[in-house]
């Protein structure tokens, strides 16, 4: 065991040392005449978070097992069969089909919005984006220290502005280093604002000031919020950024899809010898 852990280490140092060129040539497994190499199995795994040997030798063993099968399979004829055939055209069809979707329509380009799109779209919909439950938009200061925790406060209570007072903080390492969390201008509802002792602060606040020192297990806390959207309400247009966005996306690469068939059918004789009704009556498309 000793031995084989020594020789997959010694072939992971040769595949490093090649700098990724020619990669190592080791093998790893044969069946009759073929041989598969460290290098093509590191091709086909990832090893983003590195590659043990089990699994190299997990790999083998599926090469082994797939390529039996497969030989047995070629001398039954069974790869000539004519349903594999259509299987594999309708493969190849599909592939093709989505690599010109992937060039014409699912483009970096259609997820590009301007924040004049996001605006208009987020007020003609406005009536789409109710909230189920109440959101806040708050900021929080995390402190290890509760001195720490009302020096900043009493700053911001004499009227330097929240980020103001944090990055003053900050540039100091001695006062910086009682900082152990911040957060600012961020939404949260009561089931994403943790620990939850700061919910209950933010739901009882009346203005925006920075709370008293809030004692939890992480530290001192000193919460300010901002606005308190109430269920029923329309969500505040950066809270429901991402899913405009989103919406946006698939308006575009929808448009562009129906473009594009809609072009591609200009250029042929198209013939629908049935309707969505259900009768056979022949719908002509001459372009």
């Amino acid at each position: 065991m000793l031995r084989s852990s020594i020789f997959f280490v010694c072939c992971l140092v040769l595949f490093a040392g090649c700098g990724g060129k020619s990669g190592s040539q080791q093998p790893v497994a044969r069946l009759d005449g073929q041989t598969l190499t460290l290098d093509e199995v590191i091709a086909r795994l990832d090893t983003t978070r590195g590659m043990t040997q089990a699994q190299v030798a997990e790999y083998a063993r599926r090469w082994v097992n797939d390529e039996v099968l497969y030989r047995e399979a070629v001398r039954r004829g069974l790869d000539d069969d004519e349903t594999i055939r259509k299987q594999l055209e309708n493969t190849r069809r599909q592939l093709a089909i989505n690599a010109l979707l992937q060039r014409e329509v699912f483009t970096q380009q259609s997820l590009n919005c301007t924040a004049e799109e996001i605006a208009q779209y987020h007020a003609s919909h406005l009536k789409e984006f109710t909230l189920s439950t109440n959101v806040a938009l708050l900021s929080y200061a995390l402190f290890r220290d509760r001195d720490a925790a009302n020096t900043f406060r009493a700053n911001v209570l004499r009227g330097t502005p929240w980020s103001q007072a944090l990055r003053q903080i900050l540039a100091d390492p001695q006062q910086a280093a009682f900082v152990a969390g911040r957060v600012d201008s961020a939404y949260y509802t009561a089931g994403t604002l943790l620990p939850v002792e700061l919910w209950r602060v933010a739901a009882a606040a009346t203005k925006p000031e920075p709370s008293f020192p809030v004692n939890t297990r992480d530290g001192f806390y000193i919460l300010s919020l901002w606005k308190m959207s109430r269920q029923g309400q329309a969500a505040d247009r950066e809270y429901v950024e991402r899913e405009i966005r989103e919406r946006l996306a698939v308006e575009r690469r929808r448009n562009a899809y129906n473009a594009l068939v809609e072009s591609l059918r200009s250029k042929h004789t198209v013939e629908l010898l049935v309707s969505d009704q259900g009768d056979t009556s022949s719908t002509k498309y001459v372009r």
